[in-house]
């Protein structure tokens, strides 16, 4: 996912200077008049987002609205994850548009459920059934369910597949909540295709880009 969110935003945002660049045709075969690839820092964009969403936290909370509040529950002690979320810590901390606790597959549920009861955002990626219930969200919360548990299904005693939170009684309390399977993982691949022909749209030259517009206004109309 990380993945796939720098992908656009670079399309949107690196590949505009490229305008004025000479290519061969429409594909990523690029013909710069270079014998090195540009080196894309994710660190000067990352800085450039964050500038925009401080700005945009500055406005919701003058305007009186609470803070944004996320939780992520992470799997084991793997310290890569750790790692990752502490940036996101930092960089919530950096912007002022989250608090952000951190927990995991062996935090006590009590300790747990005190941390996503506040939570605005809940980000379950634990790999385990039922971890986040009902009672541990509040109302109207976002719920975010990354997690994959492949279950023996009580009624037909046949596999399936399930998420870290109990769909059903959740849904019933946050306001937005992702099933597992078709929630997060159709939304990944799906934003990757489409991330991949806007790329392809970027670098076209002007004159290409105009013959395509042209094509598909053309269909439009038909």
């Amino acid at each position: 996912m990380a993945a796939t969110s720098l992908l656009s935003a670079l399309v949107t945002r690196l590949l505009r200077p490229a305008q004025s660049c000479h290519f061969l045709h429409h594909s990523f075969h690029l013909a710069a008049v270079r014998n090195e690839a540009v080196v894309i820092s994710g660190r000067k964009l990352a800085q450039q987002i964050k500038q925009e969403v401080r700005q945009e936290v500055e406005e919701w909370v003058a305007s009186g609205n609470k803070r944004p509040h996320l939780s992520v529950i992470l799997i084991g002690e793997n310290p890569a994850s750790h790692s990752y979320v502490l940036n996101k810590t930092r960089a919530a901390a950096d912007v002022g548009d989250a608090t952000v606790t951190i927990s995991h597959r062996y935090t006590p549920k009590e300790q747990l459920k005190k941390h996503t009861i506040l939570a605005d955002i809940v980000i379950s990626a634990a790999g385990i059934p039922n971890l986040i219930t009902a009672d541990m969200i509040k109302e109207g919360a976002a719920v975010i369910d990354v997690g994959i548990n492949r279950i023996q299904d009580p009624v037909t005693a046949k596999p399936k597949l399930v998420g870290d939170v109990d769909f059903e009684g959740v849904r019933k309390k946050a306001s937005y909540i992702t099933p597992v399977p078709g929630g997060v993982g159709p939304m990944t691949v799906a934003m990757l295709m489409k991330n991949t022909i806007i790329a392809a749209k970027k670098v076209l030259r002007p004159e290409e880009r105009e013959v395509l517009k042209s094509k598909e206004l053309g269909v439009a109309t038909n």
